[in-house]
């Protein structure tokens, strides 16, 4: 293989990928144009709809961190006695 095919080779190669290069960008660039364009359209009609969903998941927020706090709580519990106990024992056996 001589370095004139070689060089050829590379040429080509780099002419591919630059061309792939730009018909990759070329829908990143097109879609978010026209999605600013035509958002104006969408915003009222989306607005109501976005509180509601807001409203949802601020209820789904509450009520996950209640029901981890009821199922935490006991084991919390049990871990603190457990150490006030294991505490107060300790200074009962350094005491006598």
């Amino acid at each position: 293989m001589t370095l004139e095919a070689v060089a050829l080779g590379r040429n080509l190669a780099l002419i591919l990928l630059t061309i792939e290069a730009v018909v990759l960008a070329v829908p990143l660039l097109v879609i978010p144009f026209f999605a600013i364009r035509y958002l104006r359209y969408f915003k009222a009609p989306i607005r109501p709809k976005l509180r509601q969903v807001r409203a949802g998941v601020v209820r789904a927020e509450r009520l996950t961190k209640l029901v981890s706090s009821m199922t935490v709580q006991p084991f919390l519990w049990a871990a603190g006695g457990a150490e006030g106990l294991k505490s107060g024992l300790g200074y009962l056996a350094r005491r006598r």
